[in-house]
């Protein structure tokens, strides 16, 4: 780990470009780190004024790595004009060529000396927490650190939802969580909000063993931060869900990548997010990202509960589905457009899907009926 004032980042090289060489910090960008793309390009966009100021001829480069091309397409898009030199890569496997950076960097007759290395961010005051026992002096990985991220996402959340956008079971999803509880980097509330035990003495009532509410803890927010290399004293509030959606609206989107999964076996679901913001003003309820028939498809779901009209709820249907086919034909993938709504929701607004084009399907289910959604068919709106 390498440190530039505040600024850490995961890796650093001074690489031959054309007649000389670089000054280059590398930031890279997983898909599988629990945000969205636009949102984690985020803390690119926030570092870079400082390194530019700070590191006078420094330039970035930002692998990307995931499966697909939406997840890289969509971070390269969001780093545009960045106020230094800035290489968007798929994989970490090449470095980077003179022209791939955004403009000239800055090159030297010599390899530049590499800036202070300092220990990673997560060793020394935590321990490993993985689904084993406790290793002194090591840090939260693996299944640990994912549903760490989602807690520092969404804050606080049931079980089921945590695993849903971690993509783990839900056994190892409570594993996990109650192993994050040990080190005091979440706990559990009551249905008040009040922090819970395992007893309560006064009335005998017991936690709420199957569907408890995890609520990270100030420790455990740091840390997620420091996971995705989120300076100290930095504001990152964008990496919060965009909605204040409460009850079956907010759960139903947060089990949206589970629901999936759970309805199409054969579907190769990469990961997801639920209240996640898209371009310009797209807030899809959720959106789930991976192959389906061998295609790179994204999963959008509008979840409507019904308090509109029913010509509104046409016009916001239509409206909705426009935008998610523009924005998916600008990458390009394929796009299932899934609205999860009560009965008479779903007759209305079926009649809006005459015309879908081939590279989408339309389903429409029950928003209870958890795991169950038609078979797609590309060119065709199935209820």
């Amino acid at each position: 780990m390498f440190r530039v004032g505040p600024l850490l980042f995961e890796s650093w090289r001074s690489f031959h470009l054309g007649n000389g060489w670089s000054d280059t910090f590398i930031f890279p960008l997983r898909a599988d780190a629990g945000l969205p793309p636009a949102d984690y390009a985020a803390v690119v966009r926030r570092i870079a004024a400082p390194l530019a100021r700070l590191r006078r001829g420094a330039s970035l480069w930002v692998p990307v790595e995931g499966k697909g091309t939406w997840f890289y397409r969509e971070v390269a898009a969001e780093l545009r004009g960045l106020p230094v030199p800035t290489a968007v890569t798929a994989g970490y496997t090449t470095p980077p060529r003179l022209t791939e950076f955004s403009y000239l960097p800055s090159i030297y007759h010599l390899p530049t000396p590499a800036p202070p290395l300092v220990e990673a961010f997560w060793v020394a005051k935590f321990e490993t927490i993985t689904d084993t026992k406790a290793t002194p002096q090591r840090c939260v990985t693996g299944n640990g650190l994912a549903c760490l991220r989602i807690l520092a996402r969404l804050e606080s959340a049931f079980t089921a939802e945590i695993a849903s956008l971690a993509g783990l079971s839900l056994p190892t999803a409570r594993q996990s969580l109650s192993a994050l509880r040990k080190e005091r980097l979440c706990f559990v509330t009551d249905d008040d909000g009040s922090q819970a035990g395992y007893h309560n003495p006064r009335d005998g009532r017991r936690e709420r063993d199957h569907f408890p509410v995890w609520c990270i803890t100030r420790r455990g927010t740091s840390l997620a931060l420091r996971s995705w290399c989120v300076p100290l004293r930095f504001s990152f509030q964008k990496r919060s869900e965009r909605s204040y959606a409460q009850g079956r609206h907010r759960r139903t989107a947060r089990l949206w990548p589970a629901w999936l999964r759970r309805s199409w076996p054969d579907a190769d679901i990469w990961t997801g997010w639920s209240e996640v913001s898209l371009g310009q003003r797209l807030r899809p309820d959720a959106l789930a990202w991976g192959r389906l028939e061998g295609r790179e498809t994204l999963f959008w779901l509008e979840v409507e509960r019904g308090s509109d009209s029913r010509a509104e709820l046409q016009r916001k249907t239509a409206q909705r589905f426009n935008q998610a086919m523009v924005y998916a034909h600008q990458f390009p993938v394929h796009l299932v457009f899934a609205l999860l709504a009560p009965p008479w929701v779903r007759e209305t607004t079926v009649q809006v899907f005459r015309n879908v084009p081939e590279t989408a399907a339309v389903v429409l289910a029950d928003w209870k009926g958890f795991g169950v959604l038609p078979v797609p068919a590309w060119g065709e709106a199935r209820w």
